[in-house]
């Protein structure tokens, strides 16, 4: 039975309120260990009215990555203010990784959408839309001679992506995030270190202190 979807403002903000209470469950314990009573429960609802707008647990896990793809992606896409493609990518990254900490769903979405085998449905789309989009800052910032590797734009776009997950898994695991600006930060000064020529490096440096700047509260 395909996800119902709702015609009515009211019903519009219903379906979200469950979406956002699944979130907040799937972010503290994981899919597995969350059940609808539980998501019910969170998003002040019941379970009939959960099952309305999501006849199983897997469409509302999908809805929830859906969400987080969005906002994501939204911010990969959004206007910089950067000189260069690859101050764009690490301005979109400290957009990110803001919502990874303030966003239940952004958390729960990449949490959800790296659980490959619990969920049956495929959950590789977004990475796949993250890295395409990655890929073409990477290419624009080759052809701008600002980059230097033996890569190639795909390869390197894979393994930013890479990067960038690792480092907020292993925050999490060890911090619960709370290190995260930090991490991010130290993983680009190794990164600009790497690829970018000497002398683009201090344009791009100071691109990424006034991102990461403590004080910031938005790239």
């Amino acid at each position: 039975m395909p996800e119902r979807r709702p015609q009515q403002q009211r019903g519009h903000e219903r379906r979200q309120t469950v979406v956002e209470g699944a979130a907040r469950m799937f972010d503290r314990v994981g899919y597995g260990q969350a059940s609808l009573s539980d998501i019910a429960r969170e998003a002040g609802t019941t379970q009939g009215s959960l099952y309305f707008y999501f006849p199983s647990k897997e469409e509302l896990a999908l809805a929830v990555i859906n969400e987080q793809s969005q906002r994501s992606i939204a911010a990969l896409t959004a206007p910089t203010t950067a000189s260069s493609p690859f101050g764009a990518l690490v301005q979109a990254s400290r957009m990110i990784t803001e919502l990874l900490l303030t966003d239940p769903i952004a958390r729960a979405g990449l949490r959800l959408s790296l659980e490959q085998g619990v969920i049956q449905a495929p959950t590789s789309d977004f990475h796949e839309q993250w890295i395409a989009n990655v890929e073409q800052q990477v290419q624009a910032s080759i052809e701008l001679g600002e980059l230097r590797s033996s890569l190639d734009a795909a390869e390197l776009a894979r393994s930013f992506v890479a990067f960038f997950t690792g480092t907020q898994l292993i925050s999490s695991m060890l911090t619960g995030r709370s290190d995260l600006l930090n991490a991010v930060d130290a993983m680009w000064r190794l990164l600009i270190t790497a690829v970018i020529v000497v002398e683009r490096q201090s344009e791009v440096l100071a691109v990424l202190d006034a991102a990461f700047d403590p004080q910031a509260t938005e790239a």
